[in-house]
């Protein structure tokens, strides 16, 4: 039962979730090799009849950093995000509330699971949440020339018990997401395509409409008309040379507010392996079938251990359940 991406009151029950409803979701992605920059913002309206103090809730992917927290009220009021000391970041924000400011407080749950808190939100406010962060994108296991960009749109309970302390809600499929991924790659990009959603794609440019010169290692990717927020956005992006090692450059100008000028450097190599073909294999699969796993769960087990199955050398294989 995935939770959406939401804002809560502190301290309520679910039943206050539909005083802050999403008025809008987007998410843009800069894609340079294996590298991606993201942000996230989602605008909600204040529908409480009192002042409240508010929490939101969202996933990343697991590998991913937040570099950049800021929260607007109203198009007026920024709140912007300040790396401290946990301990000594809650003491802040606790006494802002309680001289009646506006406060926010940024706080890692999980490893994939953000919260952050917004103090004395008045009634019919505005609230714009704006996370940025920075990831590397895994390959994908069918190809060395393919990464797999996952984007989560819901947090999953774990096996157990939920991962945070959030109240738990089905999601729901009628929200839209507006996303846009710009690709620049090294060498030319050979195809793109999401297994998860329709998308759209240009090739060639960032643009939705080629202008200018072709650049085929340039793409630029959003979502279709028709999709929604039911599942995780996954997109696959093939190019050519990304089992080679290479290396990228960023370049932070002091004109552009650094101290002086710095170049940082990724340097990324893909090992390869040439190991002798095994004449007999042989594979063990290990099922939970505790009541635990009851309902959509071990549905969800029987459908990866079909793919597990059919993804088993034909000759020379025995396995076992």
């Amino acid at each position: 039962m995935p939770l959406t991406v939401s804002i809560f009151p502190i301290g309520s029950g679910w039943t206050l979730r539909e005083e802050y409803p999403l008025v809008q979701s987007r998410c843009s992605y800069s894609v340079v090799d294996v590298y991606t920059i993201a942000e996230v913002v989602q605008d909600y309206y204040s529908d409480a009849p009192i002042n409240r103090d508010v929490e939101y809730v969202f996933p990343l992917p697991p590998s991913a950093a937040v570099c950049s927290f800021k929260a607007m009220i109203d198009d007026e009021k920024v709140i912007k995000g300040i790396v401290k000391e946990k301990l000594e970041a809650k003491k802040a924000y606790e006494q802002a509330v309680s001289q009646g400011k506006t406060a926010g407080l940024l706080q890692q749950e999980h490893a994939d699971v953000f919260r952050v808190s917004l103090g004395n939100i008045k009634p019919k406010t505005k609230i714009s949440v704006h996370i940025s962060f920075v990831s590397i994108i895994p390959h994908d296991g069918s190809s060395p020339q393919t990464l797999r960009i996952t984007m989560p749109t819901a947090i999953a309970p774990r096996y157990g018990s939920a991962p945070t302390n959030i109240p738990w809600l089905r999601n729901n499929a009628q929200n839209r997401f507006e996303l846009s991924v710009s690709v620049q790659m090294n060498k030319p990009i050979t195809s793109i395509s999401s297994p998860s959603h329709p998308i759209g794609l240009t090739l060639g440019c960032h643009q939705r409409e080629l202008t200018g010169d072709y650049e085929p290692s340039k793409a630029f990717v959003y979502l279709g008309d028709s999709a929604m927020l039911d599942k995780d956005i996954v997109i696959v992006i093939s190019a050519q040379g990304m089992d080679t090692p290479r290396c990228s450059v960023e370049r932070w100008l002091k004109s552009e507010g650094g101290e002086e000028t710095t170049d940082a450097y990724a340097l990324t190599l893909v090992p390869k392996f040439e190991l002798p073909a095994l004449p007999a294999q042989e594979y063990i699969f290990l099922v939970d079938r505790s009541g635990s796993m009851e309902g959509g769960r071990i549905t969800a087990v029987k459908a990866a251990l079909q793919i597990l199955l059919r993804s088993l050398p034909s000759r020379g294989t025995s396995f076992n359940i």
